[in-house]
């Protein structure tokens, strides 16, 4: 069994779920939130921990019930002490920041995965590590989380759970480091070949935007009405999958340049959830997608806030590194930005915070290490 802390929970409840579910695994589990997420505690210590409900499939343990989580813990600190395994919720924005102040606080030889839909974590943090001199820390990341999931006060109720999770260290060559960590909690991780990949496979990158924009019309008028929005229902529209198979098709070209095998969408969903198909459009009527609720139409701002400047904009600045136009990436960063009120080229890390500035050789052979 394994020592695992598990920081934060946001909306999305994958600190939640992670928390639960490796619980019923047998794991010995300690959790704890950030600071302005702090009126979860006291609900969850009353508790003792987490009620499962739903379709055990979607679990690692394969069971649902009580989870009683061995210690809710008030600090991060308390939570990562002698942690072997750590994993961590976090809103993208906050990322540097949040963990930063953890640095410290990390048992000697930590694994620290990041649960998020990409954006380049290890590749962001790692260069903090080296800066704080705690290269014994070793981040990983992937292109999704494990697991979806929906909580209410205490009950959590998984949504899925994905198969084929590759992830990547900074550099790829401490991969078989992480995984000898990672996989008695995660059985069926494996080894991407680097960031670039996992980067370049963040889901998000290419479906939220996708679906996005041609729907920003009948968003605002549902909340203009009051109304919720059935996202992976009604905004799976023709042509979303238009513009979803186009982006697509640009990603390949980047990952081509920087040699990663690219991983068409439908594919990623089959490997994601079994669920066959041929383009963009089929496959964004999975039943796991259809299988989530309705969302307050104005989610797309908070997701296109994130996707803009973690996942858009790296990918843009990949490309025209390597001297290949990508339009229609380059578009939404400036179209959504727009829409957004925001610069999107301004507000994330660069490509030389991360460690990917340079030519493409110079960059695989970074990201690749020896």
């Amino acid at each position: 069994m394994s020592r695992v802390a598990v920081i934060g929970n946001t909306p999305r409840a994958i600190g939640a779920v992670c928390a639960a579910d490796l619980t019923l695994c047998g794991h010995q589990v300690r959790f704890t939130v950030f600071a302005d997420q702090r009126e979860q505690l006291p609900a969850i210590r009353a508790a003792g921990g987490f009620t499962v409900e739903g379709d055990a499939q979607h679990l690692i343990s394969k069971k649902t019930g009580f989870a009683a989580v061995e210690r809710i813990c008030d600090s991060t600190a308390e939570a990562l002490q002698d942690a072997q395994v750590v994993l961590i919720e976090v809103d993208m924005h906050q990322l540097e920041k949040r963990f930063s102040a953890m640095i410290p606080e990390f048992a000697r030889g930590a694994v620290v995965h990041v649960q998020s839909h990409g954006y380049w974590p290890a590749a962001r943090l790692t260069p903090l590590l080296r800066q704080a001199g705690r290269e014994d820390v070793l981040v990983t990341e992937a292109p999704a989380p494990t697991h979806a999931a929906r909580i209410n006060g205490t009950v959590v109720t998984p949504k899925g759970l994905r198969r084929g999770i590759q992830i990547a260290t900074v550099p790829a060559a401490r991969a078989a480091e992480a995984l000898a960590a990672l996989t008695p909690v995660f059985p069926g991780l494996t080894a991407a070949t680097s960031v670039l990949q996992t980067g370049l496979e963040n889901l998000n990158l290419i479906v939220h935007p996708a679906m996005v924009l041609p729907n920003v019309g009948m968003m605002e008028r549902a909340k203009l009405d009051g109304k919720k929005t059935g996202f992976y229902q009604e905004c799976v529209v023709p042509s979303a999958g238009v513009l979803g198979d186009a982006l697509d098709a640009e990603r390949k070209r980047v990952c081509e340049a920087y040699g990663v095998t690219h991983t068409p969408m439908a594919k990623a969903i089959e490997q994601y959830y079994g669920f066959k198909s041929n383009t963009f459009y089929e496959a964004m009527q999975n039943p796991v997608y259809k299988s989530f609720p309705p969302f307050q139409p104005d989610i797309w701002r908070e997701w296109e806030a994130v996707d803009l400047p973690y996942a858009i904009v790296p990918c843009v600045q990949l490309a025209e590194q390597a001297d290949i136009a990508v339009p229609l990436h380059r578009a939404f960063a400036e179209i959504l930005g727009v829409l957004l009120g925001i610069d999107a080229w301004q507000c994330g890390p660069t490509l030389a915070d991360m460690d990917l500035a340079g030519t493409p050789a110079a960059v695989v052979q970074r990201a690749l290490g020896g």
